[in-house]
Parts: structure tokens; C-alpha cells; sequence
């Protein structure tokens, strides 16, 4: 692995000097030596990368942000603080990753929390009502209670964890990730004082439109504590700028911008901090491999055939791919009606075109979901029994989750990928799809109301509020010439494989060593 770190190498990689343009792991190591050195990183999340499955074996759940930064923390070094999701020791020895077996690895903090609290800030706050709010759906916005006190107690206790890792670590820079944990920084610069690493924030979902008035006292609470960060990254150019009016509602003329630093004037001091807009990606060329993978090819066509997706002899029935968890952003309620108007309109797709929907269960503790998760299940069921046949049904169900080794090929042996977003902060399955796809003529049927609609071009944009419209495009789609299906899906790899989550990884750290200190007066 040292070989992987001397910057005489750089070259080698093309990685320029002062450049953020990663296209792989060995790279963004390079570049991560570049601004930190030998410094460890500091990861911070409310999810942990793996689980413990017993007897000290790990698998490592499928979710492309979440594995990549395990790939690389293990190739640099360092700490992940995360809740515990599994059983096992609070501490965890992390190996790197098999194609770097020299690397450092890293050490796995994990937090217990009692049941009560671990409730009340996951299903309570942060997804009862944080995630309905920013996903613009006041009406599933739930009661606050104690739900609050939970959140703030987490975000403490995590922000603990942070100081007890920096009496024995000295990392680069600690990034936090996610509305679970908006206020740890302000905890943290609150219990250590303000001589820390630079503190970086990623906010994977979207960000509120128009924030209600009766929402303003926890909403400043939480703009508050992502002030306390260096650098906070946002999806899209619009999430950034709907986050900029809130902060100039609750602060007005006491905030400034200027195009690349926010300056606010806050009772505890002036902050000063960066917002920047780095669209989440993937590792393409890993998903190409996997789409090819002997072994994983195997296993993806035991489960197309356990879906009756396999003919007489062994050919694939022609299918679209859908891949979300069981929430009501993910529009399904939609995605029906789509494939109603479909078959309706184009009957010659009846009996010709199924949808695999890997579909696994969520967040069930919460009320909401548990009854649109029935609401699904019902129409589901009627549009089978209005279209189905002997030999054939519409809608295949999975209710669990497929790890990628599996998707992969999925997504390769399709006819398309069906991606129904009501309001998604990125959509990583379109990018998925079209490196799985690579060379192929599977077609993506991408929601308008996606990150990744405003960040690709060239694609069959649908909008699941208008079911007849987005029926029109997937017929029209499914029916062009391959090779024109093939030319566009190229066209949008192109910009994936130059826009990978190496480099937003490296976008999010690039000058933070050398930004200046915040300003407190």
C-alpha cells in the first residue's frame, strides 16, 4: 500500500496538483495524502457500514455512499462513529479492503442507545418528522413530543464519542453526514471549544422549499447547529439556495453570501463556513464488474427465476428493474398508476412486460409507514388481478433486501430500470443501472423529481404525477432502435465515470486543511 501513497505517483494516476478530479480509490488516497498527510479521517453517521452476524463474521449492507467511504476509510485510516444497528462489541477492528491488504483499515466505534431514546430520535424525530418535512410532505409530519429532546440527546452523546476519539486521534478532518446528526458539531465545538479539525457536513436529502411558520423553532435549531460546521455539501445548486433563503429568513441582513462563504452573526458569535454543491455518485467501473460477474450473474437468474422471469429455455422475459425501500418518497402509489395507464394505452405490453420491484421494509416502527406499506401491497394486488394472466403477472414483488452482487446483473439482464421518486435527494439506482448497463441498451425511466434528473442530461425524464404522459415515454422508449438506446445510455455513463464518488469525496475535503479558522467575535 505505500507504494499507493508517495505523490511521485500522482502522475501516474493523472491526478493533477490541486486537482479533485478522483477517478478511483488508489487516487483519492493520493489525494487525501495530498491535503492531510498522514492524518487519519473521522467519520461520523447515524448508520453503521456493517453487521454483525455472530462469532466475529461482518457482511456489509448493500448502499453505495455508505460502502464506498468504508473502502476508503480503510485505504487512508482513521475512526467511523456510528449507532449500533447489530449485536456485537462496541469496538470493531475494521480490515482494509481485500484489493489493498497493506492499507491501515479502521476502528469502528459503535454507540448503544436504550430502546426509548434510539426510537424517539430515528423514528420519532428524524424520520417522523425531519424526513417529511424536507421531502416537502407536511401532511405526514408527525408530533413532536419528547421526539425533540431524543434528537438533541443522540446528536450529544455522538458528539461525546467525537472528543473521546480525538484524545487519541488527530484526524485531517471530521465529517459528519445526514439529517440525523445536524446538531453534533454545535455540541462538539460547545464541549471542546473551537481548536478542532475542520468539521465537514454532507446533507444527503433535499432541503424544504417553503418552511411552514409553526415549524420555526426546531428548524432554527437545526440550521443553527449546521452553522457550526467548515464546510456543509448539498445535492443539487437548488437544495443549496432553499437552504440559504431559510438561513436569511430566520437571520436576515445578520447573514451574508457571496457566492462561496456564508458569514452569519449568531448570539454565540459570527460563523463563517463554505456551502458547496457535490452531487453524490458512484464507483461505475465496480458496478460494471459486478454486472459480469460469473457468480453473481448465477444468483441474479435464480432470482429471476424464482420471479417466473425466465423462459422455457432459460431466456430472460423482458422486465423493468425498480429498486427503492418501502417509503412513500419513493412514489409506488405512482408506479402503479404508471402501470395501469401502460397497459391500458398500450395493451400490447400486457403479457410481454413485468416489473421486478425489489421493495425491502423500512423504518416499520413508524405508523406512516406501516400503512403505506399496506396501501402498496393492496394496489399491487388489484393491478395483478386486472392484468395478469395464467402465465404471467405485472408486478413481482421482493420484499427483502439484494445485495449488489445481485442487483448488478439485475439491472444488466433488464429492459430498463423504472424510478418513480416523488422527491429524492440523489437516486444512486439510476447510477447504478446505467454502469451495470454498460455497452447495453436497457433504457432508464428517471422521475424528474430527482437529484439525479438535475445532474444527468440525455435522459427519459417521467414525472409520476402524470401517470399518462410517463406510460407514453416508456412505451415510446422500450420501442427504439437499440442502438440509439445504446449511444444515449453511453452519453450518461460518460458523465458518471468522470463524475464518481471518488471525486465527490475528494470535493467535499478538497482545501479544508487550508481554509481559514472561523470567525467568532
Amino acid at each position: 500500500m505505500a507504494s499507493l501513497l508517495s505523490s511521485s505517483l500522482a502522475p501516474a494516476f493523472g491526478l493533477k496538483e490541486g486537482s479533485s478530479e478522483c477517478r478511483s480509490p488508489e487516487e483519492m488516497v493520493l489525494f487525501y495524502r495530498r491535503e492531510f498527510g498522514r492524518a487519519p479521517l473521522l467519520v461520523v453517521t447515524n448508520r453503521e457500514p456493517i453487521v454483525w452476524e455472530g462469532a466475529g463474521h461482518l457482511s456489509f449492507p448493500p448502499g453505495g455512499v455508505t460502502q464506498t467511504i468504508h473502502r476508503l476509510l480503510g485505504m487512508v485510516g482513521g475512526e467511523w462513529i456510528a449507532l449500533r444497528d447489530s449485536s456485537g462489541p462496541d469496538l470493531l477492528r475494521i480490515s482494509p479492503p481485500r484489493e489493498s491488504p497493506e492499507a491501515p483499515g479502521y476502528l469502528l466505534q459503535r454507540l448503544s442507545l436504550p430502546d426509548e431514546v434510539r426510537e424517539a430520535h430515528y423514528a420519532g424525530f428524524s424520520n417522523g418528522v425531519l424526513w417529511p418535512f424536507f421531502h416537502d410532505d407536511p401532511e405526514r409530519v408527525g408530533e413532536l413530543r419528547n421526539s425533540f429532546e431524543a434528537y438533541l440527546h443522540v446528536n450529544r452523546r455522538l458528539a461525546g464519542k467525537v472528543l473521546e476519539s480525538l484524545t487519541t486521534l488527530s484526524p485531517g478532518v471530521i465529517w459528519i453526514h445526514d439529517y440525523q446528526l445536524a446538531l453534533v458539531a454545535r455540541e462538539v465545538r460547545r464541549m471542546a471549544g473551537h481548536h478542532l479539525p475542520p468539521l465537514a457536513f454532507f446533507w444527503h436529502i433535499p432541503w424544504v422549499d417553503t418552511p411552514s411558520p409553526r415549524d420555526t423553532a426546531w428548524l432554527s435549531e437545526v440550521v443553527e447547529g449546521l452553522l457550526f460546521h467548515d464546510r456543509i455539501g448539498f445535492q443539487t445548486e437548488g437544495y443549496r439556495e432553499r437552504f440559504l433563503d431559510t438561513v436569511r429568513r430566520l437571520y436576515g441582513d445578520r447573514a451574508s453570501w457571496d457566492g462561496e462563504s456564508l458569514c452569519v452573526r449568531m448570539e454565540s458569535g459570527t460563523r463563517t463556513l463554505s456551502l458547496g454543491v457535490y452531487p453524490v455518485s458512484i464507483d461505475p467501473a465496480h458496478f460494471d464488474r459486478l454486472a459480469r460477474d460469473p457468480e453473481g450473474t448465477r444468483a441474479a437468474r435464480e432470482v429471476l427465476r424464482e420471479a417466473d422471469l425466465l423462459g422455457p429455455g432459460e431466456d430472460v422475459r423482458p422486465y423493468l428493474v425498480s429498486v427503492d425501500r418501502m417509503d412513500y418518497s419513493k412514489g409506488f402509489l405512482e408506479r402503479i398508476e404508471i402501470l395501469e395507464a401502460l397497459f391500458t394505452r398500450h395493451p400490447s405490453r400486457i403479457g410481454t412486460l413485468s416489473l421486478l420491484q425489489v421493495a425491502p421494509p423500512t423504518r416499520q416502527s413508524v405508523e406512516a409507514y406501516r400503512r403505506y406499506s399496506r396501501q402498496v401491497e393492496a394496489a399491487v394486488g388489484r393491478l395483478n388481478a386486472r392484468f395478469g394472466r395464467s402465465d404471467w403477472v405485472p408486478v413481482k414483488t421482493i420484499a427483502r433486501s439484494l445485495p449488489q452482487t445481485i442487483l448488478a446483473p439485475l439491472y444488466r439482464f433488464s429492459s430498463g430500470a423504472l424510478i418513480t421518486a416523488t422527491k429524492d435527494g440523489m437516486n444512486l439506482v439510476a447510477k447504478e443501472f446505467l454502469a451495470s448497463q454498460k455497452g447495453g441498451d436497457g433504457v432508464l425511466f428517471l422521475s424528474r423529481h430527482t437529484g439525479a434528473a438535475q445532474t444527468m442530461e440525455g435522459l427519459a425524464l417521467i414525472d409520476p404525477f402524470d401517470p399518462v404522459q410517463s406510460a407514453r415515454l416508456i412505451h415510446q422508449g422500450l420501442s427504439l432502435d437499440p442502438e440509439i438506446r445504446r449511444r444515449r445510455n453511453d452519453r450518461a455513463l460518460a458523465s458518471i465515470e468522470r463524475n464518481n464518488v471518488c471525486r465527490w469525496m475528494s470535493e467535499n475535503l478538497l482545501s479544508l486543511r487550508s481554509s481559514p479558522a472561523p470567525i467568532l467575535r
